[in-house]
C-alpha cells in the first residue's frame, strides 16, 4: 500500500514521515505534499490507499482536498490532521467519510493504531470488491444460462429422461429454476412448420426455424408467463403457464378463445414474414407431471392430421370410455394391458385416472392396497414387454421406474402414466421405425419416374407431411426432400449410361418438368451437368 502525507508544515510532514519505519506495518511507499494542487498531482499519477491530511492549510483546506479525492480516488481511506478540536470540524469530517479525526500534536501510537485500521478497512473493501466482481461475473453467466438449464429440464421431461413424481420431480423442478411449483399447470401447444413457401438453403431454413421459434414466444406469452421449447425430437412446443411464476403476479388460466385468435395471427405473420405454412395444435392445462402425456397426445393428432393445415386446432379426448362421471364399479386393472396391448395410449391413461379417482373416494382404501396395486401394474408393464418383445433397457430410466417407491395415490397416478407412456412410446416408435420408413423409401423407389413429392409421401404412409420429414431424419439422418432427390438422381445417371435418350427427355422421364431446376439438382448431386456427365463416361467408354 502506499500512503500520502499532506501537511503545509515541513517539521510536521517529517515528523509522521520518521515516527516509525512504515515499511513493518505493511505501508510499501511513503508520500508527501505541501500543498492540495500536489497532492492531486500525486493521487492522479497512481495509486494511493492511505491518505494523512492537514485541514488548516493556505491555498486549500484539507476538508476540500478530500472531498476531491472522494470523487477521483474512491479507494483511498483518509485521515484528518488539526489544531482544532471544533465540533463542525469532525462533523465535517464524518461527512466526507474520513476514517478517524486525529488532534495535533498527534501520539505516534494512536496513529499507527487508526493506520491499521484504515488499513484493515481497505483489505475489507477490497476482498468486498473482489467477491463482488467475481458474484457478479457468475451471475452473469448464470443469468445467460437459465434460459437453457430451463429448456434442457423441459426436454428433459418430454422425453421422461427425468422421474416425474415425488421428491425427485420436485428436485428436478427446483434445480431448473422454471419459477413454478409442483402442483402448477401447464398448456402446451405444438408449432408444426408443414412446409416453406420459399426454396431455401438448409442454413437459411435454420434461421426461418429460429425466426419461428421467436415468433412463436412473442405472440403467445407476450400476456401470458410461459416458454418456448424445442424437445428432444426437434418439436417446437410453447408452453403456457398457470401458476404464479417467482418474482411475478399470479398468472390466471388463458381461454382457448384467446389462444386460437392469438395462434392465427400468428399463422398470418409465418405465413407473411417467414415463407412458412403452419399450423397449431392447442392442448389444456395439466399438471406439470401430466405434461409428456399432453405432449405426446399434440404429437399424435399432428401425426393423424392430413387434410386441415394453416389452422388452430384443439384438443379433445380420443376416447370418452372412462369420462370422470363414468357410472362403472367394477373397474378391472387387466382392462389396462387391453389398452396398451391395443395402442390406445390416451385410453389407459384416462383408465389410471379414473381408477386413482376412485380409490381416493373409497375410505376402505389402505397403504397394503396401494402395493399391491403397485406392484400388479408392475406385473402389467413385464408382460407388456415380453408380448411385444421390447428390451426394458432401451427404455430411459427404467430401472428408476420400476424400483421407485410409491407414497400415496397422487404419486401413484403420476408414476403410472410416465411408466405406461414411456413402454407404449418404445412400442410405437419401433414400429414406425420398422415400418414407415420402409414404405416410404420403398414408395419412392418405386415412384421414382413420377412427380412425387413430400406431400404424396406423406399421404401415401397416411401421416402429417412435417411429422413423416422429422420422423425420416430422425431415423435415417437424412432429410426426406433430399433422399427423394438422391434416388431420382441416381435413376437419372442410370438412364443416361443404359440409354441414348435426350437428357431432356430424361428430366421428364424421371419426373421434372422444369429442365433447368433438373440440371441444378444433378450438378449438385454429381458435381456436372448431365451432359456432361454422359460426354465423359462415353469418351471412357
Amino acid at each position: 500500500m502506499r500512503l500520502l502525507i499532506v501537511d503545509d508544515e515541513q517539521f510536521a510532514v517529517e515528523g509522521l514521515l520518521y515516527c516509525c519505519d512504515w515499511k513493518t506495518y505493511g505501508i510499501e511507499e511513503v508520500l508527501t505534499a505541501n500543498r492540495a494542487d500536489k497532492a492531486r498531482e500525486l493521487l492522479n499519477d497512481q495509486r494511493i490507499e492511505l491518505l494523512i491530511c492537514d485541514i488548516e492549510m493556505p491555498d486549500e483546506d484539507g476538508l476540500s482536498l478530500v472531498g476531491w479525492v472522494r470523487e477521483h480516488s474512491p479507494w483511498t481511506e483518509s485521515i484528518f490532521l488539526t489544531c482544532h478540536s471544533e465540533f463542525s470540524y469532525a462533523k465535517k469530517a464524518v461527512n466526507l467519510g474520513s476514517f478517524d479525526y486525529l488532534l495535533k500534536p498527534v501520539d505516534t501510537e494512536e496513529l499507527l493504531s487508526a493506520v491499521s485500521g484504515m488499513m484493515a478497512a481497505i483489505r475489507e473493501k477490497e476482498e468486498y470488491e473482489s467477491y463482488n466482481q467475481m458474484y457478479h461475473k457468475y451471475l452473469n453467466l448464470w443469468q445467460q444460462e437459465k434460459p437453457k438449464r430451463v429448456e434442457r429440464f423441459w426436454q428433459d421431461l418430454l422425453s421422461r429422461s427425468i422421474l416425474s413424481f415425488g421428491d425427485f420431480f420436485d428436485r428436478e423442478l427446483a434445480g431448473a429454476g422454471v419459477g413454478l411449483n409442483p402442483d402448477d399447470q401447464v398448456l402446451p401447444i405444438l408449432i408444426s412448420i408443414e412446409e416453406w413457401s420459399k426454396r431455401l438453403s438448409p442454413r437459411d431454413q435454420e434461421i426461418m426455424e429460429y425466426a419461428v421459434k421467436k415468433a412463436a414466444e412473442e405472440c403467445f406469452t407476450e400476456e401470458h408467463p410461459g416458454e418456448a421449447i424445442t424437445d428432444k425430437s426437434g418439436v417446437l412446443f410453447i408452453l403456457l403457464y398457470a401458476g404464479g411464476v417467482e418474482g411475478g403476479p399470479a398468472a390466471k388460466k388463458v381461454s382457448l378463445q384467446q389462444l386460437t385468435a392469438i395462434g392465427k395471427r400468428f399463422i398470418q405473420a409465418c405465413q407473411e414474414l417467414f415463407y412458412s405454412i403452419v399450423t397449431c395444435y392447442v392442448g389444456s392445462f395439466k399438471p406439470i407431471q401430466e405434461l409428456p402425456g399432453m405432449c405426446e397426445s399434440l404429437k399424435t393428432m399432428e401425426r393423424d392430421n392430413i387434410s386441415r393445415t394453416q389452422s388452430v386446432l384443439l384438443y379433445l379426448p380420443q376416447d370418452q370410455m372412462l369420462s370422470a362421471n363414468s357410472n362403472s364399479e367394477d373397474i378391472l386393472l387387466g382392462d389396462l394391458i387391453s389398452y396398451m396391448l391395443n395402442g390406445k395410449r390416451e385410453s389407459a391413461v384416462q383408465f389410471i385416472h379414473h381408477l386413482t379417482a376412485k380409490l381416493e373416494a373409497n375410505p376402505s382404501f389402505q397403504g397394503r392396497h396401494l402395493d399391491a396395486l403397485h406392484q400388479d401394474t408392475l406385473q402389467i408393464i413385464y408382460h407388456f414387454l415380453q408380448v411385444r418383445g421390447i428390451n426394458a433397457g432401451s427404455i430411459a430410466l427404467f430401472p428408476d421406474w420400476t424400483t421407485a417407491r410409491i407414497r400415496g395415490l397422487l404419486q401413484y397416478r403420476h408414476w403410472a402414466e410416465g411408466i405406461v407412456s414411456a413402454v407404449m412410446e418404445a412400442e410405437f416408435e419401433r414400429q414406425e421405425k420398422g415400418g414407415v420408413i420402409e414404405r416410404s423409401i420403398r414408395y419412392i423407389q418405386q415412384k421414382v419416374e413420377e412427380e412425387i413429392s413430400r406431400a404424396s409421401v406423406a399421404d401415401y404412409v397416411g401421416l402429417n407431411p412435417a411429422y413423416l420429414s422429422r420422423l425420416f431424419k430422425k431415423e435415417t439422418g437424412q432429410n426426406l426432400i433430399d433422399f427423394l432427390i438422391s434416388v431420382k438422381m441416381d435413376r437419372t445417371r442410370e438412364l443416361l449410361d443404359t440409354t441414348d435418350m435426350p437428357v431432356s427427355a430424361i428430366a421428364q422421364q424421371v419426373g421434372y418438368s422444369n429442365f433447368s431446376h433438373f440440371t441444378k439438382m444433378f450438378r449438385k448431386q454429381f458435381d456436372v451437368n448431365p451432359q456432361e456427365y454422359r460426354n465423359v463416361t462415353k469418351r471412357i467408354d
